[in-house]
């Protein structure tokens, strides 16, 4: 199969008249300008499959149903009082055939069940999902640590891990047993999404210890570490590549020194922070201290939909400084390697990526959502790569 198209992103390049040639399992095995005899170039802007790397599938069902604006605890606090609706699995599969759908090839979903691995494989998606694993009170500790320390498993293409949840979540062993490494299938955290993380491990104090009060959980227990969130994961030994930290909204220079220098990554889900909280993440100092990023959506319960484009169109618009290919590579490649799936986010020799059209003439277009189109769908068969 060979595909021409006006404009294509190869990498962090934007490079005009190129042609993709692929094999019948929809591998590209040539990259090339184009060429007499070639197809008539197609307009618009050839991408690979998009990745979404942070949302949280099962809460499909809240779409709409929680205001933000007061922070995430007064945002958890109203997501904790409202009940799933009885169709909350088919609304969870309504959105994942939305992501394929809308040119979504890979994703990191984050589960508290661990259940939606065979949801994401039967539409088409490749990903992680993240059992996430959370709970300050003493009852059930070690069982949960003992679960965090299950090995990685795979769904088709989808591999599910045990994982953390948060710093104000979960205490230092059950942070260290699911955040440790799984063989090439990183976890994640959320981190830095309120500034109230920080009350709590330094002090033990603040609007989250108010929030586990009055959930009635038992945590006083528990002795802070008197570091940031970022500071406790580093003395934990889990900064690193191996555990994609999500939001980065309120980090110091300092923390944002120590996750370049760790060489860890960090998902940005600008909409979501911005309903939650009011605030989007310092993108330029993010960029400036060498971190690497990606795009996630976040839930349906603090964002519009599950498209990164739509994550790109608000990032667009709040930096006008950064160019908007920029964006585009973090929705693609960047997604890609934080997720260590080297075959997917990519248009390059050897890649599985799948081909989508954006129907754009320029990365320019991208402040508003476009039409797109697969041209060619990545593929579904096989297991782990």
């Amino acid at each position: 199969m060979v595909v021409r198209t006006q404009r294509a992103l190869l990498g962090d390049q934007l490079v005009e008249d190129a042609v993709v040639e692929l094999s019948e399992t929809h591998e590209i095995t040539v990259v090339r300008p184009g060429r007499a005899g070639d197809p008539p170039a197609l307009r618009g802007l050839l991408v690979p499959g998009l990745v979404n790397a942070h949302l949280h599938l099962e809460l499909s069902w809240a779409r709409g149903a929680i205001e933000g604006g007061e922070g995430l605890p007064a945002w958890v606090q109203a997501l904790r009082s409202c009940t799933p609706p009885p169709d909350a699995a088919g609304r969870a599969r309504r959105a994942a055939e939305a992501m394929i759908e809308g040119g979504t090839a890979l994703v990191c979903d984050v589960s508290n069940l661990g259940d939606t691995a065979e949801l994401l494989a039967s539409v088409g998606l490749a990903g992680i999902v993240q059992h996430e694993l959370l709970g300050l009170s003493q009852a059930g500790l070690s069982e949960r640590i003992e679960a965090a320390r299950a090995p990685a498993r795979w769904v088709g293409k989808v591999a599910v891990r045990p994982s953390p949840h948060a710093t104000y979540s979960a205490p230092g062993p059950l942070l260290a047993a699911a955040g440790a490494g799984r063989a090439g299938v990183p976890g994640s955290v959320h981190l830095a999404e309120d500034p109230g993380e920080a009350e709590l491990t330094l002090r033990g104090s603040g609007p989250f210890a108010e929030l586990l009060d009055a959930l009635g959980i038992d945590w006083r227990w528990w002795e802070p570490p008197g570091l940031s969130p970022t500071a406790w994961l580093a003395a934990l030994g889990l900064l690193g590549p191996e555990l994609l930290l999500v939001h980065g909204v309120h980090l110091e220079p300092t923390d944002r020194a120590a996750i370049a220098a760790a060489g860890a990554w960090v998902c940005l889900c600008p909409r979501s922070n911005q309903h939650i909280g009011g605030q989007l993440p310092d993108v330029p100092a993010l960029m400036q201290a060498g971190i690497g990023l990606c795009l996630g959506t976040d839930s349906l319960g603090s964002a519009p939909d599950l498209d990164v484009l739509g994550e790109i169109a608000l990032l667009c618009g709040a930096f006008p400084q950064i160019p908007a290919l920029r964006w585009l590579q973090l929705a693609t490649v960047g997604g890609a390697d934080a997720l260590q799936r080297p075959g997917l986010g990519r248009i390059a020799v050897g890649a599985t990526p799948g081909l989508l059209l954006l129907e754009v003439d320029h990365p320019r277009a991208l402040r508003r959502v476009p039409p797109r189109r697969w041209l060619v769908r990545p593929p579904t068969e096989g297991g782990a790569p």
